[in-house]
């Protein structure tokens, strides 16, 4: 289980003051249902194998499980359309997991250039030391780059020692890159938050407060600032945005005002390529499941068994998938 003592700061492109903190910190609860931490975010990739070869040059990347499910392991209104058979790989960060999943593998998946702006899950961040930056790794590794830089690792926002860069992998998913130059762990890299870019935030940070039983540590408003929007590569932005302790990482929360991020058309599927939910740890499974139905939080059908977790998903306010996770021991039949 996800258990840290490690305390969590603020780790945002947008604070005006440097992303100080880095993996870790004791997530609470304002009742008796407990979210454990983050225990992984969940991305589509068109091949695992490709994949796992590009960030394993650039960061630590261990595959620590491999396996196939059959197609109907998940909820059909997770998925856009039926398949046979499902890869997954469990990726080991220093902070936490990264799950990967490939839809029917062996066969080509569409790309998905998700806009800066959103909506849904738009990155991941990467901290790492000056010393030796990842950026640097993930652009020899072929990086495809968004931010225009104004130093050699990043775009210096304020001169607190933090250099911000966002670019692309091979499917076009994108991540962010916080260059420190006071890091406090001492890995070559590790993960701090994901990003969820809304439509409205207000309506957001209002069902997070709900979900995770807290409210944001940080909320900012920010515009009229080049730094900024040369991290974004897009010019006079206005955005704001706030910040959830949720254990080991943290869940960052964007709307972008100008341009204005949109409301999602639909809900989200497991299938599209790009991230497609994070998963939070729990003790008790079932009284989340009261809890979220109580508090009219909509489920998206009903729980499964994964290689020894039993899982709910369920929706956000704009269709973003989420999901609660109890280790139970117990595994489904394998193709």
């Amino acid at each position: 289980m996800i258990r840290s003592a490690i305390v969590l700061a603020t780790a945002s492109i947008m604070l005006a003051g440097p992303a100080a903190s880095q993996g870790g910190g004791i997530s609470g609860s304002t009742d008796d249902l407990a979210v454990e931490g983050l225990h992984h975010a969940a991305i589509t990739v068109s091949d695992i194998d490709a994949t796992v070869a590009f960030y394993s040059k650039a960061v630590p990347y261990k595959v620590i499980k491999r396996f196939r499910i059959r197609g109907s392991a998940f909820p059909r209104n997770l998925l856009s359309r039926k398949y046979k058979e499902i890869e997954i790989a469990w990726v080991q960060m220093p902070t936490g997991i990264i799950q990967l999943m490939d839809f029917e593998p062996g066969k080509p998946g569409a790309s998905n250039l998700r806009p800066v702006i959103g909506p849904g899950y738009t990155h991941i961040c990467f901290q790492s030391s000056s010393k030796d930056p990842a950026i640097k790794r993930f652009m020899a590794a072929g990086l495809s780059i968004i931010s225009r830089f104004d130093k050699p690792d990043g775009v210096d926002i304020g001169g607190y020692g933090v250099r911000y860069a966002y670019g692309r992998d091979p499917d076009g998913i994108m991540i962010e890159n916080e260059t420190l130059d006071a890091p406090k762990r001492s890995e070559p890299a590790w993960i701090t938050h994901i990003a969820n870019t809304v439509h409205d935030l207000d309506v957001m940070l209002a069902f997070y407060s709900k979900l995770l039983g807290r409210g944001p540590h940080r909320i900012i408003e920010r515009e009229g600032n080049a730094k900024l929007d040369a991290v974004a590569n897009i010019d006079d932005l206005a955005i704001k945005g706030g910040w959830f302790n949720v254990g080991n990482m943290e869940i960052e929360v964007w709307e972008y005002v100008k341009p204005k991020t949109p409301l999602p058309a639909s809900d989200r599927y497991l299938d599209e390529i790009g991230y497609n939910a994070i998963a939070l740890e729990v003790d008790d499974l079932k009284g989340h499941q009261k809890r979220l139905k109580k508090l009219g939080i909509r489920l998206a059908g009903p729980a499964i068994l994964l290689d020894g977790w039993k899982i709910q998903y369920g929706y956000d306010p704009e269709g973003n998938l989420f999901s609660l996770q109890q280790r139970t021991g117990r595994t489904p039949r394998r193709t």
